[in-house]
């Protein structure tokens, strides 16, 4: 009798104990009630045929459904050139990436920028892509820096279709011959 009463103690704690884990992993989950899911190692891809237009990657994502966005920490966003012309790729600390329906409308960046394209590095604090200019900006001071080139500016604007940058307020530009053009004057 005494281990009858026993087993349906110990049976009635393990119930116990598993409904209080179930408690509270329901009020971990109600502090983030906006968000739909919660997404590590998180990949999307927008392929044209056989060709790939963007991929967005980074180490955690919070897609909230509401509000069409995605909430991204680490992100890198690369958006390939046509006709093979290369990649600009965009890499931040945080950012959020608003849809319209299946498509990636705007993609906004912030904390230690970093832009590549070809052999070019932008550095900058922020980056806003809009899907409708099909170009990305970046808002405040941006280093540029690459083959004999060093340029900064208080903006940018990099067109994605031309491949051209525009770069606006106290622009400073510094260019340096290679030893080879310097050894070639000399001659």
């Amino acid at each position: 009798m005494v281990v009858a009463v026993g087993a349906v103690i110990v049976q009635l704690a393990r119930s116990q104990w598993a409904q209080h884990l179930r408690s509270l992993r329901t009020r971990e989950l109600d502090f983030l009630p906006q968000v739909s899911q919660r997404i590590q190692n998180f990949r999307r891809v927008k392929m044209d045929g056989e060709r790939k237009v963007w991929e967005v990657a980074a180490r955690e994502a919070q897609y909230f459904e509401e509000d069409k966005q995605i909430v991204v920490d680490g992100p890198e966003v690369s958006f390939f050139v046509k006709d093979d012309q290369g990649v600009v790729s965009v890499k931040g600390k945080q950012g959020k990436i608003l849809l319209d329906g299946r498509e990636m409308d705007r993609v906004d960046l912030e904390g230690g920028i970093e832009l590549r394209f070809r052999d070019y590095l932008v550095q900058a604090d922020r980056a806003v892509y809009q899907r409708a200019d099909d170009s990305v900006v970046s808002p405040g001071t941006v280093r540029v820096t690459g083959d004999g080139l060093s340029l900064s500016g208080d903006r940018m604007t990099l067109d994605m279709g031309s491949q051209r940058a525009r770069f606006e307020g106290n622009v400073r530009t510094v260019v340096e011959r290679t030893p080879e053009e310097k050894d070639a004057n000399r001659s």
